[in-house]
């Protein structure tokens, strides 16, 4: 049973804004009150999870709450969650959450359904997609988790990014004069890869680079698309080829000129990979010369987990 994931199921609830029709019970104004409680309860449980509370977690669920795990595996009453999440933090302390909820419904008074997706990411693992479900009930003036139950998210984005998720993080590529510092982070939704560049001659920044790496559901393809700070953008197709990636580049520079190029990128190993231009056009020329760069992840800060 994968009882460390259940903690994205009922991590901290943002609200979407809801509609309520004219004439239901309590009205709009009511609504909005119950609204308000709903994401306190959310900011209270946020704020016990990155604690690492277990008890005061728990506190925030019915005494008869039922949680059900991606593979149908269910655990019941308030004590019974509080040593998952005991064990929970034990093993996997330092966890960061994100939550997207789609909907929000109150189907009675005192009874609410969210639907929407989390994100639970820990150290430098790839992010955890789920699909959650959560029913909370009102118990004299509280509301509380009655039920969740996650599912896993079927987004192929995340999926075919996976193989590209050792880029996560921070390297360097040098040479005599100048020093290109990069930094990947996956996005908040976990189906993106983004990574800044920042581009330093003799010690000066000379130029900065944003790229946001994704799946293209069209060509069925990884895409990425570059912006730099003196005004050209462009994108490129990413392909498999054995223990390389190949990315058909094509872009637009400041002054107008079309340029184009194909660039290689190796792994080496956990800490250095390797990145070859060739084919390198502009406007109507050809550029002779072929670049390479060695990148090398830096080692983290101290006192950094």
């Amino acid at each position: 049973m994968q009882k460390a994931s259940l903690s994205i199921v009922l991590a901290a609830t943002w609200l979407a804004s809801t509609a309520v029709a004219d004439g239901q019970e309590g009205g709009p104004g009511k609504r909005s009150v119950d609204e308000q409680a709903l994401h306190s309860l959310g900011q209270r449980y946020a704020d016990a999870y990155k604690a690492g509370k277990a008890e005061s977690l728990a506190s925030l669920f019915t005494e008869d709450a039922e949680m059900i795990d991606e593979n149908g595996d269910r655990i019941r009453g308030r004590q019974a969650i509080q040593e998952v999440f005991s064990a929970i933090f034990r093993r996997r302390p330092g966890a960061s959450l994100t939550i997207t909820p789609n909907s929000l419904r109150f189907l009675t008074p005192d009874v609410a359904l969210e639907e929407g997706i989390t994100i639970v990411k820990v150290g430098k693992e790839s992010p955890s997609t789920r699909r959650y479900t959560v029913l909370y009930v009102k118990q004299g003036d509280q509301w509380r988790y009655s039920s969740a139950r996650e599912e896993r998210d079927p987004s192929v984005a995340h999926q075919h990014l996976e193989e590209l998720a050792w880029l996560v993080g921070d390297w360097n590529d040098e040479s005599p004069d100048s020093v290109v510092q990069i930094h990947c982070q996956w996005s908040p939704d976990g189906h993106f890869l983004l990574r800044d560049f920042t581009v330093r001659v003799r010690g000066k920044p000379v130029m900065t680079v944003n790229e946001r790496i994704g799946w293209d559901a069209q060509s069925r393809q990884i895409r990425s698309w570059v912006f730099d700070s003196e005004g050209g953008h462009g994108s490129g197709l990413w392909s498999r080829a054995g223990d390389r990636w190949v990315i058909k580049s094509m872009g637009i520079l400041p002054d107008g000129r079309l340029a184009s190029a194909t660039h290689a990128l190796s792994k080496i190993d956990a800490h250095s990979a390797r990145w070859t231009s060739v084919e390198r056009t502009v406007g109507e020329h050809v550029v002779p010369d072929r670049a390479e760069y060695l990148m090398v992840r830096r080692p983290p800060q101290p006192g950094t987990p």
